[in-house]
């Protein structure tokens, strides 16, 4: 009996104990006994270059077990963790002056307690908590005396963090910065890769002549005065033109530096777990715009100009069209630094392609950005010279028509597409002209287009992901558009090959038609799953050189012209055997009359020794032989 006796007693003194801990009077006798010897714990601080927030979180300590849940459901013996300790202040208004008194949580700011969140992962960029954050003024970040951190460079300079962790504004770099740099080496070239080939080069479009100007000029009298059809005097291409010349019509003062604002916005990324069987992902909108940098930094010294960089690197995961939404209200607060700059430069890779189109569109638009700087109509009221602003898309591997046909219907994509949220799938839609995402990316490609916006589409021959009519986006064209092939030399691309697709390529960027021989060739050249043909065009510098060439050193066209606009049918490309040859006969043709001869005799020469290794490459050859024999 007296131990019995003694047993309930010691349960009514620990329930007396939970309750009166519960109040606040009994947390302020406790924080006078016990805060001294139980204090809060910090986690690691996380990387400021990822713009990691965790200055204002601390942990609980292991003492302290009673505290409750937002739902008060969760019994003494649950640790709270950081986030339902910050769902439960939030929901409950009493518990205020309660952390107030006690030792078991810090007192933070509103930021702190909106936007710190435990970084437990190692690629902060892919899971962002947007959301939270997105209150806040990217502005301000200019004006921030104390949240540059240094990092190591190369080319990436002081990061400006602790705005944003959705869209990073990098510091601008001066003229003296600028012209001071030394390494701007690509990627490639620093891993020993100086051999890759890009065809076609920006060589093969015709240079700006007299007896060029005079034709272009005809052109543009006779269709404003309406003496010339739509169709009389409309160059097929742009024209090569002197870089100063280009220089002085965006440049206010000689004495001014040009201000350049790069922003790069990443592809689709693989969850988790799938990585460890495709690889890492490394292609991060900072990366987009380091090499950017580097190539604008080598243009820009060679014409001995000083220039002056700016970045902004679009960082978030989703839909397409989630995306746009989200870097347009991001890109809004940023219209003053984006209306600076005398060229903005957008790089792009993958599913970013699309997004950054679109986006572009949606930001001219709404008259975010402004294409034309100083109007003639202006300029003759203000008494200023007329200056203009060029803006310019890169799009790297780019999903303008989907992926290759079939890929979703395979094990591998169909177990992705359940582990995947509808990111993945929505990528197929592109197949489909008729979807809502294709009549969006063609609709904001004509827009921008019409803006004079200059946009170089440049795929990977061994892509393993997305195929080569796809990247280059052979269904649209206009003298604005600059079509390109990254060939790595790892991928042992057979120079036959190679010299088919910059062939077909040189026709379209000079305004003639490939017969669809790329369409019907590009099934054949996809590259293994764990490749890097995907990947490793955004480490190549010379794709990024080839964009800033088409938009700094080209014309202008003198009347505006329509994107031609040539759907087909994604199911039926390469299925008929016969519709090779055909396309073969037909760019042979074309090669002849506007290329030269020796161009097909070079590709003959290549034909007979091309000993093909894979299956689908020894078909084309089969298909082609009968051509061969006639010729």
């Amino acid at each position: 009996m007296g131990s019995q006796s003694s047993i309930k007693s010691s349960v009514s003194s620990i329930k007396s104990q939970n309750v009166d801990r519960s109040t606040p009077a009994a947390a302020k006798s406790i924080k006078s006994g016990e805060s001294k010897d139980k204090r809060a714990t910090s986690p690691p601080a996380g990387w400021s270059l990822w713009g990691s927030r965790n200055e204002g979180v601390q942990q609980l300590p292991s003492g302290n077990q009673t505290q409750g849940t937002a739902g008060g459901s969760a019994g003494w013996w649950r640790k709270p963790s950081i986030t339902s300790l910050r769902t439960f202040v939030k929901n409950d208004p009493s518990a205020d002056q309660a952390n107030k008194d006690t030792a078991t949580v810090p007192e933070e700011s509103e930021e702190a307690k909106t936007c710190a969140e435990p970084r437990k992962r190692a690629w902060s960029f892919w899971n962002r908590k947007s959301a939270e954050c997105g209150n806040e003024q990217p502005a301000e970040v200019l004006n921030s005396p104390g949240s540059s951190t240094n990092i190591a460079k190369p080319v990436i300079n002081e990061i400006i963090t602790g705005v944003s962790d959705d869209a990073l504004l990098y510091k601008k770099r001066s003229k003296d910065d600028t012209a001071g740099e030394q390494n701007l080496e690509s990627k490639n070239e620093e891993q020993g890769y100086s051999s890759n080939i890009l065809t076609p080069q920006f060589e093969i479009l015709p240079e700006l002549t007299t007896m060029a100007s005079i034709y272009s000029s005809i052109g543009k009298y006779g269709h404003k005065w309406n003496l010339l059809s739509k169709e009389k005097f409309q160059p097929k291409s742009l024209y090569r033109i002197e870089p100063s010349a280009s220089i002085a019509s965006i440049r206010a003062n000689a004495k001014e530096p040009v201000r350049v604002l790069l922003i790069g916005v990443h592809g689709f990324f693989p969850t988790k777990m799938i990585r460890p069987l495709i690889g890492e992902p490394t292609g991060t909108s900072t990366k987009f715009i380091t090499e950017a940098e580097k190539a604008v930094i080598r243009w820009f010294r060679e014409q001995d100009t000083p220039v002056e960089i700016s970045k902004i690197a679009l960082e978030r995961e989703g839909k397409v069209l989630d995306r746009v939404e989200f870097f347009f209200e991001v890109l809004k607060k940023w219209a003053d630094e984006i209306n600076k700059a005398d060229f903005v430069y957008f790089v792009a890779h993958s599913q970013g392609c699309p997004v950054t189109i679109i986006l572009l569109a949606r930001l001219i638009e709404a008259g975010v950005i402004e294409v034309d700087q100083n109007g003639a109509q202006s300029g003759k009221k203000s008494g200023q010279s007329q200056r203009r602003k060029i803006v310019s898309v890169l799009a790297m591997a780019g999903v303008n028509n989907g992926p290759f046909y079939g890929v979703d219907q395979t094990l591998f994509v169909r177990a992705y597409s359940t582990i995947e949220s509808d990111s993945m799938r929505e990528l197929f839609q592109f197949q489909n002209f008729h979807s809502l995402q294709a009549k969006k990316f063609i609709q904001s490609l004509r827009l921008i287009i019409a803006s004079n916006v200059k946009v170089t589409f440049v795929g990977s021959i061994n892509d393993q992901l997305v195929p080569l009519y796809s990247s280059t986006c052979l269904f649209a064209h206009h003298p604005n558009i600059f079509k390109a092939t990254f060939i790595d030399k790892d991928s042992k691309t057979p120079d036959f090959i190679t010299r088919i697709v910059g062939i077909a390529n040189h026709l379209n960027n000079l305004g003639y038609d490939d017969h669809g021989i790329i369409k019907e060739v590009s099934g054949s050249l996809a590259g293994t799953l764990t490749g890097g043909g995907h990947s490793k065009i955004y480490n190549e510098g010379q794709v990024y050189d080839l964009g800033i060439k088409f938009a700094l050193q080209t014309s202008e066209l003198p009347t505006p012209q329509a994107v031609a606009y040539k759907t087909y049918q994604v199911d039926e490309l390469g299925s008929n055997p016969y519709h090779l040859p055909w396309c073969m006969r037909g760019l042979l043709y074309e090669t002849g009359l506007h290329i030269g001869r020796e161009q097909i005799v070079d590709l003959f020469h290549e034909f007979d020794v091309w000993e093909p290794e894979t299956k689908l490459l020894k078909d084309v050859k089969y298909r082609l032989s009968g051509l061969r024999s006639k010729l």
